[in-house]
């Protein structure tokens, strides 16, 4: 097993007076996989604001590549390795598609080096190269996804989280979504979490699985376990 990226140990976060995570803990080793599952309400988004930063911990500790986190500092985060794509795609609908990849890359300040990560992302998603001119809020729901991956690939992140990318998204379009993870994490050797409500295509794509219920994690298996014995642990979902 590859040394762990990240480790998670018993996290409180929640908005204002309420508490929503109680005590979640988790990790993710380099390189690898690792999905989310839970209804909503479970906890599953703040999980991933909470890594990142944009909610601040009120208990718990993390680490990150072997050092302690910036609690509640996302910018600090993303130039140590995180990168999050967040649930609705995040793109500024207003800007092209080439500035919305730019502005992925605004933590970076080697101009080289942008450019073959911008090289990179358009070779993983070919579609953004013709469309490169268009405003992004132009685009269809799947376009806009490319488009937020790609913006979250720019700064080379050791740790890419994704929050219901195949949301709002056609089902023909959902594994392939879903694939393209795959292919970052084969590609770039980036660890993923993945929050998905789309179980079987999540547990398929994944090396590990965590269920979360209220605010806390109830369950870890690796992934083709669970997908092998669905219905065992169907209740506890």
């Amino acid at each position: 097993m590859a040394d762990v990226l990240l480790e998670v140990e018993g996290i409180e976060s929640g908005y204002g007076k309420k508490t929503v995570l109680q005590g979640v803990s988790l990790r993710v080793h380099e390189g690898e996989v690792v999905t989310v599952l839970g209804h909503n309400g479970a906890g599953k988004s703040t999980t991933l604001k909470t890594i990142l930063g944009l909610l601040p911990a009120r208990a718990g500790r993390v680490v990150f590549a072997g050092e302690p986190w910036a609690n509640g500092n996302p910018v600090e985060n993303v130039r140590r390795g995180m990168a999050l794509v967040p649930q609705g795609r995040g793109v500024f609908p207003d800007l092209t598609v080439i500035e919305n990849l730019m502005l992925g890359a605004y933590t970076q300040r080697d101009t080289q080096s942008n450019a073959t990560r911008l090289r990179d992302v358009i070779e993983l998603f070919p579609m953004l190269a013709e469309r490169r001119a268009q405003r992004a809020g132009t685009l269809s729901g799947g376009q806009q996804q490319m488009v937020a991956v790609g913006m979250a690939l720019m700064p080379r992140p050791r740790l890419m989280m994704m929050d219901e990318p195949s949301i709002g998204l056609a089902p023909v379009l959902v594994q392939r979504v879903l694939e393209t993870a795959q292919q970052i994490n084969r590609r770039f050797g980036t660890a993923i979490i993945l929050v998905e409500q789309n179980i079987k295509t999540a547990l398929g794509v994944a090396e590990r699985a965590y269920v979360m219920k209220s605010g806390r994690v109830i369950l870890e298996k690796p992934a083709a376990e669970l997908l092998a014995a669905q219905d065992s642990w169907w209740e506890l979902y």
